[in-house]
């Protein structure tokens, strides 16, 4: 899949995200039917802060760059992952801002279950699902040139399972419309087509500050982790 044809998809899916947006019974209805799957409120409360920007930086970040390393794909250095995901989150919080939109807290009553509801605006789109997308698919995209070996198929398949279900989580615990994770697919995927243009993704690989300062940001998050409260779920 070409670049232009993932930034065009990412382009698609973006406007899809937005018109479900107008569609609030069936936003409504999907909300109801995920979280039939919230089956065990511990297991959740992890599942989702995999996507926690701090746990993510700190944790899948180097994991994921390790790994590159060990096995049989193309190497994949923090900055690549941490650059492009950075950008994406503030994005998302722009739209966050500018937007508005409600969460399903203040829409459903009795009708779901929540893991810990949450009334401030800002659904639109998903922190949570943003992060654990970029990170895994921008990972993913620079670490296997093809899905041609059982290697690279059983490695993608099993952290596109891992992506997915952290992201629909935010869904089935009530923080988000699964329109958010709609949005925070879309750009992911404009990013992915941005950061694959030879040029930006040779600057990002190079440059000695990027490199520095993304292990800063590791050395950050793990301070967060461990000296404050940075558990949450919006």
């Amino acid at each position: 899949m070409s670049k232009l044809h993932i930034f065009i998809a990412g382009i698609i899916i973006f406007c899809l995200s937005l018109i479900l947006k107008t569609f609030q019974d069936l936003e409504s209805k999907i909300v109801i039917f995920f979280n039939q799957f919230l089956f065990d409120l511990n297991f959740f409360s992890f599942l989702t802060e995999i996507g926690n920007g701090f746990f993510a930086t700190a944790l899948l970040v180097p994991s994921l760059s390790l790994l590159s390393s060990k096995l049989k794909i193309n190497y994949v250095p923090v900055q690549l992952m941490i650059v492009p995901a950075l950008c994406i989150g503030l994005d998302v919080q722009f739209l966050k801002y500018i937007l508005s939109f409600e969460r399903p807290a203040s829409i459903f009553t009795d009708e779901i279950i929540f893991l810990e509801p949450i009334f401030t605006a800002g659904s639109f789109p998903s922190g949570h699902a943003a992060t654990v997308l970029s990170v895994i698919l921008i990972w993913l995209s620079f670490a296997l040139k093809d899905l041609k070996s059982k290697e690279s198929k059983i490695i993608f398949s099993f952290f596109i399972l891992i992506a997915l279900s952290v992201a629909l989580s935010r869904v089935i615990i009530g923080a988000h419309w699964f329109s958010d994770v709609l949005g925070s697919l879309a750009l992911v995927l404009m990013a992915i087509a941005i950061f694959k243009i030879n040029f930006i993704k040779a600057f990002v690989e190079k440059s000695i500050f990027l490199k520095y300062f993304s292990f800063v940001l590791i050395g950050l998050s793990w301070a967060g982790i461990l000296f404050f409260d940075i558990s949450d779920y919006l």
